[in-house]
Parts: structure tokens; sequence; C-alpha cells
């Protein structure tokens, strides 16, 4: 996977034949594929996007962050490493109001554990604030997950796990400022009679319209011994107000049988959605099959409509990244292919009451996804004939384990960004 960089692009156009007509269909309207790790995706404002990741540097590994014109054309990168004997990884990237890309990492040293850190820049590049945890090579052990900003709030999603075997697990949300300066800390917690001996995680993080933060994650149903114990759980959703004292959390009847697989959320202006790979341990062959699932909440925490799909042995399933489009659901995420026992990137659009509108598929020689974010359609001011021209597309961060990591941009055409 982490070989010498190379930068392809390659415009390619896959109609899916599913549920919509053609006129409807998603479709891939370019793609990129460089020698970087792609872990995540975002688009900023003026439809640039931006992709964190990681790509190999002399004997270690570096965290990185790359632009592209909405075109798909690599504008820069930036790299960041603080020593050859530390390592970096790119998890995730979030734009705020103001055009600040923030890059959220994990950082390595000699010892097991390791800590995490922040870097925001500006849309040309340069280096505006940093955070970095105290203690990272050897005094700590925290795993970032998930990055949101919204006005003058950043949130970071994460666990703090045990060393050397020990199963511990539990999760978090961390509040900074637009500079990185850090304020609130608050543990993410299962609803009550869990006992507080059980373990959670927190993988998705997202700001609501009105300054709540909600939070996506794992949560164990038996206490966990050791490292060779099972690992029952829910699929965890969680509201914090903007100050970071708990609102509600909220248990789904639904088991996840690992605190590893991805629970991505997506967070709009009156609902919350959050997914699983529930059943099994994932998508991979060899693996006990996923299922994918899908849930609708109020922002208040009713359940609104949850969904299956791809059941079964031959078709596992996983959801790994979700995003509100106007009143569509887009969903990403990996699922087995039969055919060349692959793994196939697959997108499906959902209505506001649940309804399957769209899907596609793409085999990328045996890849996966890993998060979808998209361009709120209102996010620039600029006249309306300009505006036109950055409406929302989904943008789904994609891994191909024969070539390097991958980024595809999906529109729908009617309205979505046809015009784009």
């Amino acid at each position: 996977m982490r070989r010498t960089s190379r930068v392809t692009i390659a415009l390619a156009v896959v109609v899916s034949v599913g549920l919509a007509p053609a006129a409807d269909a998603v479709s891939v309207r370019w793609q990129t594929k460089g020698g970087t790790v792609t872990t995540d995706a975002v688009a900023g404002p003026d439809g640039s996007i931006y992709a964190s990741g990681s790509r190999r540097q002399s004997i270690s590994v570096a965290a990185t962050l790359r632009k592209f014109t909405p075109n798909g054309h690599l504008r820069w990168t930036r790299s960041w490493l603080p020593n050859p004997e530390a390592s970096t990884h790119g998890v995730g990237v979030a734009v705020g109001g103001d055009g600040t890309i923030y890059l959220l990492g994990r950082i390595f040293g000699a010892c097991e554990g390791g800590g995490w850190f922040v870097r925001a820049y500006a849309p040309g590049g340069q280096l505006r604030w940093k955070y970095l945890t105290p203690g990272w090579a050897c005094s700590i052990a925290e795993s970032a997950t998930d990055i949101a900003v919204r006005g003058d709030l950043v949130v970071v999603s994460g666990s703090t796990f045990g060393c050397c075997g020990d199963p511990y697990h539990d999760g978090w949300v961390q509040s900074f400022d637009r500079r990185l300066h850090p304020g609130w800390r608050t543990d993410v917690e299962p609803p009550a009679p869990t006992p507080s001996t059980w373990y959670e995680t927190a993988s998705g993080v997202g700001i609501g319209s009105s300054g709540n933060v909600f939070v996506s994650g794992w949560a164990a149903t038996a206490k966990i011994v050791d490292e060779s114990s099972p690992t029952p759980g829910t699929p965890l959703l969680a509201k914090l107000r903007g100050n970071g004292a708990r609102a509600w959390s909220r248990r789904a009847d639904v088991p996840v049988r690992s605190a590893f697989l991805p629970i991505p959320i997506a967070v709009g202006s009156d609902r919350v959605a959050i997914g699983a790979g529930i059943d099994g341990r994932g998508t991979a062959w060899g693996s006990s099959p996923t299922t994918g699932w899908l849930a609708s909440y109020t922002v208040a925490g009713t359940l609104r409509w949850q969904r299956r799909f791809g059941a079964g042995p031959e078709f596992a399933a996983g959801p790994t990244g979700l995003a509100f489009s106007g009143e569509e659901l887009w969903v990403e995420g990996s699922r087995r292919d039969p055919g060349d026992r692959g793994i196939d990137i697959f997108i499906r659009v959902y209505g506001s009451s649940g309804a399957l509108l769209d899907k596609t598929r793409i085999d990328p020689a045996r890849g996966t996804c890993t998060r979808t974010i998209w361009a709120p359609r209102r996010a620039a001011r600029r006249p309306p004939a300009k505006r036109a021209m950055h409406t929302a597309a989904p943008v789904a961060a994609c891994g191909d384990l024969r070539d390097p990591r991958a980024l595809h941009q999906f529109v729908r055409a009617g309205g979505h960004a046809g015009d784009a």
C-alpha cells in the first residue's frame, strides 16, 4: 500500500443501474489516484476538496493534507512529521466557515500507545495554528477518530485505550476554539443502567445548527475481561450541549461484534443518522460477514427509521461514511463482490422517510471506502450565477489494495451537482 507517491488524474462516468431513472443516477464525476493513503475528504466553501491521509517518508510515515480543485487537479500537499523516530497518520479533515482547514491525525513514538494532533491551515496551505497532545511519545494511549467545526467550535472524538493487551476503551470528545485552544472534555457514556466498568468508544462527531454536538460510537453489552474475550456491543448515539454537558444518549437495538468497526455519523438541521456493520466482524473475505445498517433520529433522539442491506456471506456490507445533502442521506462503504471475491465500493442514497432512491457500486480492484463528506449547498456566499457552480457533491475517500488510495467525487443529476 505504501509506495512511491504518484498522482494520476482520470475523469470517469459510472452510471448506476439502480432504482432511479438514468437521468437521476449516481455517477462518478472524477477520480484521482495517488501514492498516499487517503482516509477522509471534505469540500470547502469554494468547491476545493481537501483530503487527509499519510505517505511513506524515509523510514517512517508522515500525515498528509492534499488540496484539489473542484475538477480534481492537485493544487498542493502538506505533510508533517516531528522527527524521524516518530510516525504520523492523517485520519480526518474539516473546513471552517472562514476557509481554515483542520487536519486531524494520530502520532506514535517508540513506546506502545500514542497521541494525536490537529493542524490548521489557510486555503493557500500556510500553517495557522496547531495542537499536539502532551506526552504522546510514551506517556499516553489515545486514539482520535473524527473532527468537526462550526463557527468558533472545533470538536474531536476519540478514545483512551489500554496498553499491552488491556481491552480498556473510554470514548470522549475534546473541544477547541477555532485557534485550537483546548476547551472542555466530556466522556461519552451509554444510557443507564449500563455499568461504568463496561467499555465504549467514540468514532464519529458532528455539530448541529444550534451548536449541539452529536457523537456516534460503540458501547459494550457485557464486561470484557481481556483481549481474548468476545466484544459484544451496540451502536451508540449521544448528544452533548455546546458547553460539553451531556444531554442524552441512545443505544440502537442491533449487535455490533467489534469495538473497531466504524460507526459513522451525519448531522443535519433537524436529524441525525448513524450507520454500522452489524451481526458480524467485517466485510473482508474470511471474516464473519456484517450486514449494513442505518438509522435516522430526530435531534431530540427519537428513532425515525432504520434500514438493513447487504446481508449474507456473499454480499456482506458495512457503511463507513454518511452525509446529508438536502433531504437525501448519502451512504458510502464497502461490500463483498462474489464475482472476483474482492471488495467493492457502494453508494446508496435514501430519502427523508428512508426510501432507497438510488445506488451504485464501483469495483476498485479490491478496495474499500473510508468516509464521505460533502459541501453544503448554501455554505458559500456568492452571486447566484457562481453559486450554482459549486452545488453539493459527496466525495468518497476510497482504498485500493493493488493501486494507491483514491478519491472519487460522486454527483447525482437532477439538481444536486449536475451543474457543477
